[in-house]
């Protein structure tokens, strides 16, 4: 938790409608060899890249496990062709 903040709490971020959407604050970068691969970094990036219904914190685990499990096959299916 010490390296994924949400954007309502960035204070710069939080009157943004993104704030709303619990999406992740991704920090900027320097060294690009390894940079954009660190936890902090890749984490917040790939959980904001997943769909809203999916980053809903009041979502159930089972009705986030099958949306999840759409949203992964739907993502390797389009991928494969």
């Amino acid at each position: 938790m010490d390296y994924c903040s949400p954007l309502s709490d960035v204070v710069f971020r939080q009157r943004l409608r993104l704030a709303s959407s619990h999406q992740l604050f991704v920090p900027r970068y320097r060294l690009s060899t390894y940079g954009r691969r660190t936890f902090s970094v890749a984490a917040p990036t790939v959980w904001n890249l997943l769909p809203e219904d999916l980053r809903d914190p009041e979502c159930s685990f089972d009705t986030y496990r099958q949306s999840l499990d759409i949203f992964i096959f739907t993502v390797l299916v389009c991928t494969a062709h």
